[in-house]
C-alpha cells in the first residue's frame, strides 16, 4: 500500500470507509482502484462465523427430527423438545440469512447502525419464523383439508404406527423392523406416513381391512410388549405380596388386642373390688367421725334440752291442771319453743319440735299379765287383761313417748338430722350396716359407672355391681373398640380401608387394594378385578386380551366415524387435523431442514473464498452461477448417484413414490426420493455433533421452559380460528396406543343422571377415555334436560352443565 494511501485510511478511520484497493504486480505494487465493497470486512467476517454456528445446530435439529420421527416413539416430551428446537433454529438461520442479505450499503457505515440492524432484523424475522411456520401449515394445508383428507390421515397414521412396532406388515416393502434405528429405515419412516396418506388408491384397497389391521396393530402392540406389561405386574405383586405381610402383621396385632380381653376384663374387675373396698373403709371412717362430733353435741345439748322439757311440764302442770288458764299455757309453751329453737340455731342443727326429743319406750302387751303382776295389783292387771281382750285391744304394744336425760339417746338424734349432710359428703344415707349392703348400694353401682366411663367402658346405667356378665361384655366391648381404632389408623398410614381377617383372595377383591392395582398397572393395563397371583398365561388371558379388545373398539370407533364427524365442527374434526399434521409436516420440515443443512455447508466454503481474497471484485453474476449450480448439485447428485432400496421400481416403497407422482406432482415424488436418498447420509453427522457438544441437553435444560411458554401463551392467541390447537402426541401415547385421560361431568342439579350417548361403557366419574368428542346427556327431576357435545382433552377434561329448572 503506498503512502498516500495509507494516509488516506488513517486520515478517515471510519468503519466503512472505502480505501483504494491494490493489487499486486511483476513489479511490485500498484494502486488500483476497486468497487466499492457493500460490507465492511469485520462485519462479513462475523457473518461467516454465525452461519458456521447456525450450521451447527441445524444439523442437530434434522438428526432428532429424523430420530423421532422415524422411531418407533411417540413421547410427547421428546417431540415438544424437538418442535420448540427446531422453530427456535429456524428463526435463527432466517435471522442470519435476512441480515447477509440486508445490512449493506449505509446501513453498516458504523458499528452501532450494524447493531442495531442486527437488532431490528431478528425482533422481526425471529417470532415471523417461530409462530409463522407453525400457523402457515394449518392455514395452507390443515385448515382447508376435507373430511375424508381427515380420516385417511387418521389411517395413514395407524398404518404408520404400526409399520414402526411391526405390528402391521405391507407385503413387499423393505422397511425392515429390525434394524429401526438405522438412518435409512427412520428416514423412510418418517416419510410413510405422507406417502400412504397420498395414495388414497391404496387406502380405498385396504379400507375394507382396516378392522383386521386395526386389530392385528393392537394384538401385535400387545405381544410385542408382553414382557414389559408381565415386568410391571410381577413388580406390582411383589409389591403387594409385601403389602398382605403388613396386613397379616397387623392382623395378628388385631386379633391379641382382643384376645386380651378376658385378662382386661379380670383387672378391671380387680380395680372394682379395690374401689368397692376402698369406698367402703371412707363410709366407715366418715360415719365414725359423724357419730363421734354427734357425741359432743349431745353431751351438751342433753341437759339444756330436759330442761326444757322440764319447763314445759311446769307450765302443763300450772295452767292446765291447777288452773285452766289457756292463754298463758301457749304463752309459756311458745316461749319454750323459742328457746329451743335458738339452742339448734346455735348447734347448726335444722329445725325440729320439740317432741322430736322423746325417747320410745315399750310398755306391756295389752291382754296380757303375769302371776306377780296380778298379786302386785291385787288382781286389778288380771282384771283389766281381761277387759282389753273384752275390747280387742289384746296383743298391742303399750308405747311410751319420754324425755331423757341420758346422752346417748340424744346421739341417734342428733345424726338423724345430719342424715342429708351426710349423704351429700358421702353420697350415701346413713346406716349402711355392712360391705355386702354397701356393695349392692345404688350409689355404689353408679360410682363404678361413672369411673370405668372415664377409661370408655360403658355399663348401663341400670347395672349392679353383682352383674358380672354384663361387665365383662362392656370391657370387650372397649377392647374391640380400641384395636378397631388403632387398626383403622393403621390402615390409614398405609391408605387403605380393608376390614381385619380377611382372606388372601377377599383382601386382592377388596376396592382399596383393586385401586392400588388399577394405580400401579395403569388403566391401560388393567382389569376388574385384577389378581396377583395369575401365571404369564392366565395374566395374557385376563388382563390383555380384554385390553386388546377394548382398545380396539376404540381405535375402530375413530376409524368408523362418518366423514361428517371429520368435517369443521364435526366431534372428530380436531383428531383428524392433528393426524393430518402429523403425516404431513415431519417430511415438509425434514426436507426443508435438510436442504438448509446441505445449502449452508457448501456455501461457507464460497464465503471462506471471499474473505480471504479481500481484494477480489464482487462479481453478483459469477457468485449467483455459482449458488445455482450448487442447488442444481445438491438436487441432482444425490438422486443420480445415491442409491436407496425404497426408490427401487420393484419394491413396494417405490410403487408408492410412483403413486405420489401421478397423484400429486413429479415435484413433490422427487422431493420425497431426493429425502429419502440425501437423509441417511446426513443424519449421522448430525446425530454425532448432538453426542459431542450435548446442544438439545443444553436447550433443554436452559431454554426450553422459557420459549415454551411464549409459545404457550402467543400461539393461541395467534391461531384463534386456525384449528391449531393440539398436536397428534396427545390423541396417540409414546406406546403408539390411544391416551386415555379422565372424563368428570359436573352439574348443578342434585342427583343429575349423566349418560354418554356415543359408547357403550357407563359413565363414571374419572373414567379413562381417549382424547375425542363425546355426546353427553345430563337430566335431573324438576330440571330440563340438556345434550350436546363435548371436546375431551387433556386440556378439557371436566365439563360442567348447568341445568334450568323446568
Amino acid at each position: 500500500m503506498s503512502s498516500s494511501a495509507f494516509e488516506k485510511v488513517a486520515a478517515d478511520g471510519q468503519p466503512g470507509s472505502t480505501p483504494e484497493i491494490s493489487e499486486p504486480t511483476a513489479n511490485g505494487v500498484k494502486p488500483k482502484k476497486g468497487k466499492q465493497q457493500d460490507k465492511p470486512r469485520w462485519l462479513m467476517i462475523l457473518l461467516f462465523i454465525l452461519s458456521a454456528l447456525y450450521l451447527l445446530p441445524e444439523a442437530i435439529f434434522n438428526a432428532r427430527l429424523v430420530q423421532v420421527a422415524g422411531g418407533g416413539s411417540m413421547d410427547s416430551n421428546e417431540l415438544h423438545l424437538v418442535e420448540l428446537f427446531g422453530r427456535t433454529i429456524s428463526g435463527i438461520g432466517v435471522s442470519l440469512l435476512l441480515a447477509d442479505w440486508l445490512l449493506k450499503g449505509w446501513l453498516v457505515r458504523t458499528v452501532p447502525r450494524v447493531i442495531m440492524g442486527f437488532v431490528v432484523i431478528t425482533a422481526l424475522a425471529w417470532p415471523t419464523v417461530f409462530f409463522g411456520q407453525k400457523l402457515l401449515i394449518d392455514k395452507l394445508l390443515v385448515d382447508p383439508s376435507t373430511a375424508q383428507q381427515r380420516q385417511e390421515a387418521f389411517f395413514a397414521s395407524i398404518l404408520r404406527s404400526g409399520l414402526a412396532t411391526n405390528a402391521v406388515n405391507i407385503s413387499g416393502l423393505p422397511y425392515d423392523p429390525e434394524h429401526a434405528t438405522k438412518p435409512e429405515e427412520m428416514t423412510f419412516l418418517a416419510l410413510m406416513g405422507g406417502l400412504v396418506y397420498a395414495n388414497s388408491e391404496f387406502l380405498g384397497h385396504v379400507d375394507q381391512q382396516k378392522h383386521a389391521i386395526v386389530e392385528r396393530y393392537i394384538t401385535n402392540r400387545a405381544g410385542t410388549d408382553f414382557d414389559n406389561y408381565y415386568a410391571r405386574y410381577k413388580g406390582m405383586r411383589e409389591r403387594l405380596i409385601g403389602g398382605w405381610e403388613e396386613y397379616q402383621s397387623g392382623v395378628k396385632r388385631y386379633n391379641a388386642a382382643i384376645a386380651s380381653s378376658p385378662a382386661r376384663a379380670d383387672k378391671a374387675w380387680e380395680q372394682v373390688e379395690s374401689e368397692v373396698a376402698t369406698g367402703w373403709n371412707k363410709y366407715q371412717k366418715a360415719q365414725q367421725a359423724y357419730w363421734g362430733r354427734a357425741e359432743v353435741r349431745a353431751q351438751e345439748m342433753a341437759p339444756k334440752i330436759a330442761r326444757l322439757f322440764d319447763e314445759r311440764n311446769d307450765c302443763i302442770e300450772r295452767y292446765q291442771t291447777k288452773r285452766k288458764n289457756p292463754e298463758r299455757l301457749n304463752s309459756c309453751i311458745r316461749s319454750i319453743d323459742k328457746d329451743h329453737e335458738r339452742l339448734l340455731d346455735k348447734y347448726h342443727l335444722s329445725y325440729q319440735p320439740l317432741d322430736y326429743w322423746l325417747i320410745r319406750k315399750e310398755g306391756r302387751i295389752k291382754g296380757e299379765t303375769t302371776i306377780g303382776q296380778s298379786v302386785m295389783t291385787l288382781g286389778l292387771s288380771a282384771l283389766v287383761a281381761g277387759l282389753e281382750h273384752l275390747t280387742g285391744d289384746a296383743g298391742e304394744q303399750v308405747i311410751h313417748w319420754v324425755y331423757s336425760r341420758d346422752v346417748s339417746d340424744y346421739t341417734p338424734k342428733i345424726m338423724g338430722l345430719w342424715q342429708e349432710k351426710f349423704e351429700k359428703e358421702t353420697g350415701y344415707p346413713m346406716g349402711i350396716a355392712d360391705l355386702q349392703t354397701f356393695r349392692q348400694h345404688a350409689v355404689t353401682a353408679r360410682k363404678v359407672r361413672a369411673r370405668l366411663a372415664k377409661e370408655g367402658i360403658q355399663l348401663a346405667s341400670t347395672w349392679q355391681i353383682n352383674q358380672i356378665g354384663s361387665f365383662q361384655n362392656a370391657v370387650a366391648k372397649r377392647v374391640k373398640q380400641e384395636a378397631d381404632g388403632k387398626w383403622n389408623r393403621e390402615m390409614r398410614k398405609q391408605g387403605w380401608q380393608l376390614k381385619p381377617n380377611l382372606s388372601w383372595g377377599q383382601f386382592q377383591r377388596s376396592e382399596t387394594i383393586q385401586a392400588r392395582i388399577k394405580r400401579e398397572m395403569g388403566e391401560r393395563y388393567y382389569v376388574s378385578p385384577m389378581l396377583a397371583d395369575w401365571n404369564n398365561k392366565e395374566f395374557y388371558r385376563f388382563a390383555i386380551v380384554p385390553n386388546i379388545k377394548r382398545e380396539t373398539e376404540h381405535w375402530i370407533g375413530y376409524l368408523d366415524a362418518s366423514l361428517s364427524q371429520f368435517a369443521d365442527g364435526g366431534p372428530l374434526a380436531e383428531e383428524g387435523k392433528n393426524a393430518l399434521r402429523s403425516v404431513l409436516v415431519p417430511p415438509i420440515s425434514m426436507g426443508l431442514s435438510l436442504l438448509l443443512v446441505i445449502l449452508t455447508a457448501l456455501k461457507l466454503p464460497l464465503k471462506f473464498w471471499q474473505l480471504v481474497r479481500p481484494g477480489q471484485v464482487p462479481n453478483t453474476l459469477r457468485d449467483t452461477a455459482i449458488s445455482m449450480g450448487l442447488i442444481l448439485a445438491v438436487v441432482i447428485v444425490p438422486l443420480a448417484m445415491l442409491e436407496s432400496k425404497f426408490t427401487a421400481g420393484e419394491s413396494t416403497a417405490g410403487y408408492f413414490f410412483d403413486q405420489v407422482e401421478q397423484q400429486s406432482s413429479p415435484v413433490t415424488a422427487m422431493a420425497l426420493r431426493w429425502v429419502v436418498h440425501t437423509q441417511p447420509v446426513v443424519q449421522p453427522l448430525g446425530y454425532g455433533l448432538d453426542e459431542v457438544f450435548g446442544v438439545t441437553d443444553w436447550f433443554s435444560d436452559n431454554l426450553e421452559h422459557s420459549i415454551g411458554l411464549l409459545d404457550a401463551s402467543v400461539m393461541p392467541v395467534l391461531a384463534a380460528g386456525t384449528g391449531a390447537k393440539t398436536q397428534v402426541s396427545e390423541v396417540i401415547d409414546d406406546k403408539g396406543m390411544l391416551r386415555l385421560i379422565p372424563l368428570t361431568v359436573k352439574s348443578n342439579a342434585p342427583g343429575a343422571r349423566i349418560r354418554i350417548m356415543n359408547i357403550k361403557p357407563k359413565y363414571k366419574a374419572g373414567m379413562q377415555l381417549p382424547v375425542s368428542n363425546y355426546d353427553i346427556q345430563v337430566s335431573a327431576p324438576g330440571y330440563q334436560t340438556e345434550r350436546h357435545w363435548v371436546q375431551h382433552n387433556q386440556h378439557q377434561n371436566v365439563h360442567e352443565f348447568n341445568l334450568k329448572s323446568e
